[in-house]
């Protein structure tokens, strides 16, 4: 379920508390059926959703112990090392995390001139 659905479900819930066919009406509005909304509401989350949300935390964690200046490669060797995630990580996956939560490394590497070395 996308995180947009599952907002404008919990925001529906909270709306219409204690007012009689004001569900039916938000539902129309937004163009989903009862059916998906009320399971949407009572979804409990997958195996892999909870992997996932382990990852972006951690990952945001190790970010933010190094002062935003941790790329994937290394980002990487620090979840592998890490005793909360239990199961194996990848390249893969801490660049797809990364760019989920909008991370990149703030140290920029230098560039030297190589022609002005030689002369």
């Amino acid at each position: 379920m996308s995180k947009q659905h599952q907002l404008s479900y919990f925001a529906i819930n909270e709306v219409s508390q204690g007012k009689r066919g004001a569900v039916s009406t938000l539902l129309a509005v937004i163009g989903v059926s009862r059916q998906a909304y009320y399971k949407g509401l009572n979804r409990e989350e997958t195996a892999w959703e909870a992997r996932n949300r382990q990852l972006k935390e951690r990952t945001q964690y190790w970010f933010d112990f190094h002062h935003q200046g941790i790329g994937a490669g290394n980002l990487l060797v620090n979840l592998q090392h890490d005793d909360l995630i239990d199961f194996p990580v990848t390249f893969k996956m801490v660049r797809r995390v990364m760019r989920e939560l909008s991370l990149t490394c703030q140290i920029r590497v230098k560039k030297h001139s190589r022609h002005k070395e030689n002369e």
